[in-house]
C-alpha cells in the first residue's frame, strides 16, 4: 500500500536540517520504499510504498519516527517531536448517553466514543483543508475533514455520526447474517454476505457497516448539531473479509485489517475532542464511553548480542544496538554481559515477537549495506566451510549447454519465448492431451493456469496462434521444464527443447536438429518414421530421433485437427528433445576422419 507524506507535514514531528530528497534516500535504505517524490510550489509529498507488516508506518507520525531512528546513522541530526496529549475533557454534568452492547467479544478489541454538543459544521479551516487536499482527499467539512486528517497523522480510523440520527441513542455491534443490506455514505446499497461487523441503532437500522464506510442514514450533513466521535479497533481478518468479499477497499479498512495500536486509541480520541472543540466549538456532552475488555499487553523479547553477531557475521557495539532499540520506540528492560531484555511499543506488538525480529530492525536502520559481503569462514573444527566453495571459471555443464544451444538457435533466426510452466484445461484439450494425466493446483490464481505442463507443445501453439497476424513465417523455441506425475513424489522435473517453425519443411527442420545434436558432440543419430503416441502429431509425417541406446526425441508435423483447434492457418513443425538426456551425452570431445 502506498501512502502521500507531504515534508511539511512530516516536519511537524519530526526535527532535522536534511532535506526530502536525502530523508527519501534514507527511508529507502533503512525503513520504507520511497517511490517517488512530488514537487509542489511550496511543498515536496513523498510516496511511499508500506509493506503489510508495518502497519505502523501507515501515518506521518510512523514515518517520522522511522526518519528519526535512521537520520542518524547517516551523520544527520534527527529527533522526534510529538506533542502530549491534550486531557480529554468530560462534562461535570452529563447531558448526553449512549448505550453500546458488543455482541460478539472477539468482533472489536477497544471501543471508545465521546458525544460531543453545540458542534457548528462548516467549512475547515484553510490550513487544514490543503493538507488534506496535498494527500488526495477532498475536503467536506470541518468535523468530516477532522476525522480525515487525524487517520492521516496517526494511523489510526475514526467515526463521526450525527448524534441525534441515531435512533434510541443505542448502538448494537453484531456480526451481520447473509442477504442484509446497508446504503453506505457513498450512496451504494450493498448485499452482505454475512459474517461482517456491522453496527445497528434502537430500531434495528443498520447504521456502520465497521471498518469499511458509515451509513448514509447516520451522516453528518449542515444541520448536525451533537456528534458521536468515537474510535474503536476490530478484527483484521473480518475486515479483510468483508472489503474483499464486497470489492470496496477504503482507507481506514486497510488500516483496520493490519492491525491497530490499541493504547493508541485514547490518546487520538482526547486530540479528536479537542480538535472539534477549536474548529467548531462544540463541548463534549457525555462520559467517556471505553470498552476494553482485555487490555493490550507490552511483548518482552531478549537479545542475544552473540547471536546478533553470528546471524549478521559483524559486531555491532553494545551500545549501538541499545540506542537504535530506543529510537525506535523499545525500552531496555535489563542487561545482563550481552543478554538484553527489551519491552516492546504497543506499536511494533503485532510483528515483534522473537529475537529475529529484533536482529532485523537493529540491522536495518545499522545499514545492509555496512553488512560484509564474505563467504562463511572455514570451520576451524573440520577444516572445511559448512558451505560449498564456488570454483572461480566454473559452472555446472548443464547450463554451459543451455547457454551454448539457445546461441546456435538464435544464429538461425529462432527467437526464444518464456511461457508459464501452469495452463488451462481448454489449452490442453485443444492440444488432444488428457488434463487427468496433468497436476493440478489446489489454488490456481486463475483457470488460465490451473495445470503443471506436461508438454511445452500446447503453449508454444498458443503463442503460434498470438502471432501468426504479425509474422508470415515464425521461428521460435523455449527450453524450459515440464512436470510428469509421481505417485505420492513431487512431479518429475525434465528440461525440453521444443523448436516451432511455420512455412518450412521437414528436411529444413531435420537440419535444425542435425545441427544441435552436432554440436553438442552427440553422434550416430538416426531418423526413424514413426505413428507415435503424442496426439498433436500428424500419425504418417512424425519421426523419432535416437541413438543405438537412446531416444532423443521427436520431429514431425502437427495434425489438421490440431492446428483448426488452435486457430492457426499455415502448416506447423516441431522439434521436442529430452534436454536432459542431451545435456548428459553431450561432449566437447572432438572426434576427425
Amino acid at each position: 500500500m502506498n501512502i502521500l507524506v507531504p515534508y511539511s507535514w512530516l516536519k511537524d514531528f519530526l526535527k532535522t536540517s536534511a532535506s526530502p530528497q536525502k530523508t527519501a534516500e534514507v527511508l529507502s535504505l533503512c525503513s520504507q520504499s520511497v517511490e517517488k517524490i512530488h514537487q509542489s510550489k511550496e511543498d515536496s509529498i513523498l510516496e511511499i510504498e508500506i509493506v503489510v507488516n508495518r502497519y505502523d508506518c501507515l501515518s506521518i507520525v510512523g514515518i517520522a519516527r522511522e526518519a528519526a531512528a535512521c537520520l542518524p546513522e547517516f551523520g544527520i541530526k534527527a529527533s522526534l517531536d510529538l506533542p502530549k496529549t491534550p486531557p480529554l475533557e468530560e462534562p461535570k454534568k452529563t447531558q448526553r448517553h449512549l448505550d453500546v452492547k458488543i455482541k460478539d467479544k472477539d468482533i472489536c478489541p477497544r471501543f471508545s466514543a465521546v458525544v460531543i454538543d453545540q458542534v457548528k459544521i462548516k467549512p475547515s479551516p484553510k490550513w487544514l483543508a490543503e493538507r488534506l487536499e496535498k494527500i488526495g482527499i477532498r475536503s467536506l467539512s470541518n468535523v468530516v475533514d477532522i476525522s480525515n486528517y487525524l487517520m492521516m497523522e496517526t494511523g489510526q480510523p475514526i467515526h463521526t455520526f450525527d448524534y441525534d440520527k441515531i435512533k434510541g441513542a443505542k448502538m448494537i455491534m453484531r456480526l451481520s447474517k447473509p442477504g442484509e443490506k446497508i446504503t453506505t455514505l457513498d450512496g451504494v446499497t450493498r448485499e452482505l454476505p454475512g459474517g461482517d461487523i456491522i453496527i445497528e441503532d434502537g430500531e434495528g437500522r443498520l447504521i456502520d457497516l465497521c471498518g469499511i464506510m458509515g451509513a448514509e442514514n447516520s451522516q453528518i450533513d449542515e444541520k448536525t448539531q451533537r456528534v458521536l466521535f468515537f474510535v474503536q479497533a476490530y478484527n483484521p481478518s473480518r475486515i479483510r473479509k468483508t472489503s474483499f468479499a464486497l470489492g470496496h477497499r477504503t482507507d481506514a479498512a486497510s488500516r483496520f485489517e493490519r492491525g491497530i495500536d490499541l493504547e493508541g486509541i485514547l490518546p487520538v480520541l482526547a486530540q479528536g475532542v479537542k480538535m472539534v472543540k477549536d474548529l467548531s466549538g462544540g463541548k463534549a456532552a457525555s462520559k467517556l464511553i471505553d470498552i476494553y475488555p482485555q487490555p493490550q499487553k507490552r511483548n518482552k523479547v531478549k537479545l542475544d548480542l552473540v547471536r546478533l553477531k553470528k546471524i549478521v557475521g559483524l559486531e555491532i557495539p553494545k551500545n549501538k544496538v541499545i540506542s537504535i532499540l530506543e529510537s525506535l520506540g523499545f525500552s531496555l528492560l535489563t542487561s545482563h554481559f550481552s543478554l538484553l531484555t527489551f519491552s516492546v511499543p504497543t506499536w511494533r506488538a503485532q510483528d515483534i515477537t522473537i529475537e529475529e525480529d529484533l536482529i532485523e530492525e537493529v540491522v536495518r536502520v545499522y545499514g545492509y549495506y555496512r553488512l560484509p559481503s564474505n563467504l562463511p569462514p572455514l570451520d576451524p573444527q573440520h577444516g572445511f566451510s559448512p558451505l560449498p566453495q564456488p570454483k572461480k571459471g566454473m559452472t555446472e555443464p548443464y547450463f554451459q549447454w543451455e547457454n551454448k544451444i539457445k546461441d546456435v538457435l538464435v544464429n538461425q533466426s529462432f527467437s526464444e519465448v518464456y511461457n508459464y510452466s501452469f495452463i488451462s484445461q481448454d489449452l490442453i484439450e485443444k492440444a488432444g492431451l488428457n488434463a487427468k494425466k496433468h497436476l493440478k493446483l489446489k489454488n490456481p490464481l486463475t483457470s488460465e493456469l490451473e495445470y503443471l505442463r506436461v508438454s511445452l507443445i500446447p503453449s508454444l501453439l498458443k503463442t503460434c496462434t498470438q502471432n501468426q497476424a504479425f509474422f508470415p513465417t515464425m521461428k521460435i523455441f523455449e527450453l524450459a521444464s515440464t512436470y510428469l506425475p509421481q505417485e505420492k513424489k513431487l512431479p518429475n522435473e525434465k528440461p525440453r527443447l521444443v523448436c516451432l517453425v511455420t512455412g518450412e519443411t521437414f528436411l529444413h527442420l531435420k537440419g535444425i536438429a542435425e545441427l544441435t545434436l552436432n554440436q553438442m558432440g552427440i553422434t550416430d543419430v538416426s531418423f526413424k518414421p514413426w505413428v507415435g503416441r503424442e496426439p498433436y502429431f500428424s500419425p504418417k509425417k512424425t519421426a523419432v530421433i535416437e541413438t543405438s541406446k537412446n531416444l532423443l526425441g521427436t520431429i514431425g508435423e502437427i495434425s489438421p485437427q490440431v492446428l483448426a483447434e488452435f486457430e492457426i492457418e499455415s502448416k506447423v513443425m516441431i522439434l521436442d528433445l529430452d534436454f536432459e538426456k542431451l545435456a548428459k551425452l553431450a561432449t566437447t570431445t572432438k572426434a576427425y576422419t
